[in-house]
């Protein structure tokens, strides 16, 4: 085999191997923590369907949850999602929203759950993939696949970002982005902090950033967003973003539209208003792996 293919599987491998591995250890010690407080759970497993009862047993590979109709054993491996209930809350029975740290475009103050990530979809011509490396730091790349057009002319994305959750309602990040420009060797790298409250089915985030071209630095960016969880399965949606135009003036781009929510994946549609006279509609797909 060539070498430079078998340092690719086995590259490939081991970040698998530590994906898997970590959501074992997070489901392990979610039903842990539900056994000790004696809390019920909902299990979601890999074909969709979802369990609700209380922690019976926990072993090295399976935990047995009592339902009412009997005590199942759920493999950790075939586990997509393990849920705490808190009773006073109907929204902690929903299942877990796969663009959970994003707005349409930008990011949350949330991250991605370690050993997780997505493949993000926009107008069909860009896609993104963001990973978890911990639940602290995440990373992500894009990529436009414009047809016709070179390789080498296509437009790229690399970033990382940073955070941790403050308290059970409120969580902070640092969000770095490097994007190319067409027919350049030069490049814009974005840096944002964002802050997001939660209560349950509202998430409230707030933004502040600004952009690096060469040697010049732009005006502070903010961006003021929120997502309000109506069912399981549907959240409203907003984002809107403060530019400034120079001579300390600024633009506001103004959004709203929803997101419909499943097990693995997120479809957005929006609309964002320029100036109150052009309306530019946004579309988007996300799949969680």
């Amino acid at each position: 085999m060539n070498p430079k293919k078998a340092l690719f599987s086995l590259s490939f491998f081991l970040i698998f191997s530590v994906s898997a591995f970590g959501q074992i250890s997070q489901f392990k010690a979610t039903f842990i923590k539900a056994q000790q407080e004696n809390k019920e759970v909902v299990v979601t497993i890999s074909d969709g369907n979802t369990f609700s009862g209380f922690v019976d047993t926990i072993g090295e590979e399976s935990a047995g949850v009592k339902t009412k109709n009997g005590v199942f054993n759920f493999r950790y491996d075939r586990i997509v999602d393990v849920k705490i209930i808190d009773t006073g809350d109907e929204s902690s029975r929903w299942k877990d929203n796969p663009a959970k740290n994003k707005l349409f475009i930008f990011q949350t103050g949330k991250m991605l759950d370690g050993g997780s990530g997505y493949y993000q979809n926009t107008y069909i011509f860009f896609s993104n993939f963001s990973y978890g490396i911990t639940d602290n730091i995440s990373v992500d790349a894009g990529f436009s696949m414009f047809p016709g057009a070179r390789i080498k002319n296509q437009l790229y994305a690399f970033g990382a970002k940073a955070g941790t959750n403050i308290t059970n309602h409120f969580a902070i990040s640092v969000n770095a982005k490097y994007y190319t420009i067409y027919d350049s060797d030069k490049g814009v790298t974005t840096l944002f902090g964002s802050g997001t409250y939660s209560t349950g089915k509202l998430d409230l985030t707030g933004s502040a950033g600004m952009g690096f071209f060469d040697t010049e630095t732009s005006e502070p960016i903010f961006i003021l967003g929120g997502q309000f969880r109506v069912s399981d399965r549907f959240a409203f949606l907003s984002e809107n973003i403060i530019l400034p135009t120079g001579d300390r003036e600024s633009e506001a781009l103004l959004s709203f539209g929803g997101r419909v929510i499943s097990t693995k994946s997120a479809f957005d549609l929006g609309f964002f208003f320029i100036e109150s006279e052009t309306v530019v509609p946004f579309l988007s797909y996300t799949l969680k792996f």
